[in-house]
């Protein structure tokens, strides 16, 4: 294959993973094959997010096999993605088709056993849906299982690669707002499944784990069941860092808003991350003033990015941008704002003793 030309070229290239991958997707659901039909025409979910499409788009991976229980789902796999090595046993598909790199999207119920499978199997990575589970004892043993097989683990809150937050990240590190001191999130949903992503975001710009936390739900009949639920909550960092979360799903006309505050500005993430703002502060009056945000030069898929960074991490041989600790970490932020509430509303210190506890 011919060097690539240009400088333009060769910045793209150099972007790309090494080597090529054998990839397959276990499950072959929504997230594994079909959401991107609800998507079409919607600026906020770049083409695509489902993890089949995204792998064929991605450098350094071929999509070669999926596996799923509902034979009816392998069929329509097929049909969309022309995959014929298709099988309703996931371990019987690593055997005989060898994959480096698995998508896992099946139900948040199987992942904890599916993902040990997989590492036991010899895969060498393991890219796996949100919420990573529902109980922190099943994080526990999927992290331990990837780590004794020396498999990369790394949880699709896919946001983390998305090529703005990217350039977020780079515009602080360049001291653009100054010194991170907090990040809010306004957004109307539940706190463990689409507010795994905010977590982990959150986790990636703070730079350090969460330390303790403090929550207040929308409904006690809800925070004093399982399952996922609305509310409000304090995070605070190992570093000093402070967050906000206020969800409240049930109020209708709220968009999903990201703000990371700094001492000097802050970067505005808005309409469900469609729209970017960097404030800097004037060096004479010290008012806010509005910067050109540092828009992706190379805008693509979150999901395809990930993918690829899936790749270049076997490549570096450690998952840094959404390792399963993040994941872990998404759900026991979740798991403790409700414990607090639960508590009368105090301080809840991380990690967690009942690692039994659950949510979803």
């Amino acid at each position: 294959m011919a060097e690539p030309k240009g400088e333009a070229f060769r910045v793209v290239h150099e972007t790309g993973p090494k080597h090529t991958y054998r990839g397959a997707v276990v499950g072959c659901g929504r997230m594994g094959s079909t959401i991107d039909d609800e998507h079409i025409g919607m600026p906020h979910y770049p083409w695509p997010w489902a993890h089949a499409p995204a792998m064929i788009e991605a450098r350094g991976v071929d999509l070669i096999a999926a596996a799923d229980v509902d034979q009816g789902q392998l069929d329509d796999f097929k049909r969309r993605w022309g995959v014929d090595a298709l099988y309703t046993d996931y371990r019987e598909m690593v055997e005989k088709e060898q994959p480096d790199i698995v998508c896992l999207t099946t139900r948040p119920e199987p992942r904890a056993e599916v993902t040990i499978g997989l590492a036991e199997a010899g895969v060498k990575a393991i890219y796996a849906t949100k919420p990573m589970c529902r109980t922190l004892a099943e994080a526990d043993a999927m992290i331990d299982a990837c780590h004794k097989h020396g498999v990369i683990l790394a949880i699709a809150c896919h946001l983390n690669w998305y090529n703005w937050y990217t350039n977020a990240r780079q515009a602080i590190a360049d001291g653009a707002i100054g010194q991170l001191r907090s990040m809010i999130c306004h957004s109307p949903s539940t706190l463990s499944n689409l507010h795994s992503h905010t977590l982990a975001l959150f986790r990636l710009f703070a730079g350090a784990p969460a330390r303790w936390v403090f929550g207040v739900m929308d409904s006690e009949e809800r925070a004093a069941g399982e399952g996922d639920l609305s509310g409000s909550g304090y995070i605070v960092y190992e570093n000093g860092v402070r967050a906000v979360m206020n969800t409240q799903a049930e109020t209708s006309g709220l968009n999903w808003t990201l703000e990371f505050i700094g001492d000097k500005g802050r970067i505005v993430s808005r309409n469900a991350h469609a729209q970017f703002e960097l404030w800097s502060t004037h060096p004479e009056t010290g008012g806010p003033i509005q910067c050109q945000f540092p828009n992706p030069w190379y805008p693509r898929s979150s999901m395809v990015d990930a993918i690829e960074g899936v790749c270049r991490s076997l490549e570096a041989g450690e998952e840094l941008i959404c390792p399963g600790e993040f994941g872990r970490e998404a759900l026991e932020i979740a798991i403790g704002l409700r414990e607090s509430h639960r508590r009368r509303n105090v301080r809840v210190d991380l990690p967690l003793a009942d690692r039994s506890l659950r949510m979803g």
